[in-house]
């Protein structure tokens, strides 16, 4: 039986019905802008001048700008979906949008760090908040280990803005790594929770058993690795859990993964970004054994398994909250592969040919921003339009 709706949905502007449309906007804008500008002070055609100064300055955009944007865009929907209840739109959505924006002008500005540092931090607090409220309203307690990552990234901001501050003299370093993890570990929890049933979707043959104490136990070693590198701890350690977390993420993954989801670009790209988790805790163990340098491990994790899972749920959660048909453009499955060769050549490429060290960054910083001008340019209507369904959202 068909249903005919005769009324079209109203265009309006929508960019701030549902927490994904304006930051995930926003988190590939800035994902394009800033590494470019990046790019050009590393190839010393400009000079940039950031209150966080120039290497800081990249990471602390990366990991507190872009990847926190996508990440309250993802949470800002999906705990609507968890909970039935709405969480913030309109009005108070834009408000907190606008912070995030705010922080990223301000440290180019002449205002006071302590101001800078206060605007930054307090975009945390506000999606905490935000988070928050409807998984405390129906009491969903196994929701809260959302929070409480947040407040993990919040502590790791304020340590790099105490260093900033002349407050502390290695904040910058520990809040990086800390901001690293809670990424990781957000990611973690939340590819268990939805790439076996994405895969389903596709290949109905697929395995999802709840497997709760593996999960357990990738959750609380990531927590000690997490702890072993912020503290600086032996490098044994940093090699035996990285080398439990690399053994038990291959025991996760491999009962979902199966060929034909080789055949479906929003599904591979997932498992793309997945596969450098892989790679990172491979590289993450031969750190600890004084093997690699730490850079690539990290580098591993921030293009490789941020960058590619998060462009890949974003493509999907925008199509999926719009009422469109799980079918990303030819385009946006380029965007997939170009992100995948530059976290090739930014990891990889180095290992055989440190050389050309500066070489591979610099390729890899443009096909980066390349991936993420595709993704702007094809998902503005996506994001700022009603959904094509007329439902809300």
């Amino acid at each position: 039986m068909l249903i005919q709706i005769n009324e079209q949905p109203k265009k309006s502007f929508a960019l701030f019905n549902l927490g994904f449309r304006p930051f995930f906007l926003f988190a590939a804008l800035s994902a394009a802008i800033l590494m470019v500008i990046w790019g050009l002070s590393y190839s010393n055609i400009i000079q940039l001048k950031s209150y966080y100064g120039f290497i800081d300055w990249h990471s602390h955009e990366m990991l507190f700008g872009y990847a926190a944007a996508v990440i309250a865009g993802f949470l800002l929907t999906a705990v609507r979906n968890w909970t039935n209840v709405d969480t913030i739109s309109k009005t108070p959505l834009a408000l907190l949008a606008g912070i995030w924006v705010l922080a990223r002008i301000l440290p180019f500005t002449p205002v006071p760090g302590l101001i800078i540092a206060l605007v930054d931090v307090s975009f945390f607090f506000f999606l905490a908040l935000a988070v928050a409220h409807p998984i405390l309203k129906v009491k969903q307690w196994n929701n809260l280990i959302m929070i409480a990552i947040l407040s993990m990234f919040m502590v790791g901001d304020i340590l790099v803005q105490a260093q900033h501050l002349g407050l502390m003299a290695n904040g910058v370093v520990k809040g990086n790594l800390l901001a690293l993890y809670s990424i990781l570990l957000i990611i973690q929890v939340l590819t268990g929770r939805v790439m076996p049933f994405f895969t389903r979707v596709v290949v109905p043959d697929t395995q999802v058993v709840e497997r709760p104490l593996l999960e357990k136990i990738l959750l609380i070693v990531l927590l000690l690795l997490a702890l072993a590198d912020v503290l600086a701890l032996n490098g044994l350690i940093i090699a035996l859990l990285a080398g439990v977390l690399l053994v038990a993420h291959i025991m996760r993954v491999s009962p979902w993964f199966s060929k034909p989801v080789l055949s479906t670009p929003i599904l591979w790209v997932l498992y793309a970004g997945y596969l450098w988790f892989l790679v990172g805790f491979a590289l993450k163990m031969m750190v600890g054994l004084e093997l690699v340098a730490n850079n690539l491990a990290i580098h591993a994790w921030t293009v490789g398994v941020i960058g590619i899972t998060t462009y890949g749920m974003m493509a999907r959660v925008s199509l999926g909250h719009t009422g469109r048909e799980m079918q990303p453009s030819k385009f946006a499955v380029v965007g997939f592969y170009l992100l995948f060769i530059a976290a090739v050549i930014r990891v990889i490429f180095p290992i055989f040919s440190m050389t050309h060290y500066v070489l591979w960054v610099e390729i890899s910083a443009v096909l980066w921003s390349i991936a993420f001008l595709i993704f702007t340019i094809v998902y503005i209507p996506v994001l700022t339009q009603p959904r094509v369904d007329g439902q809300a959202g």
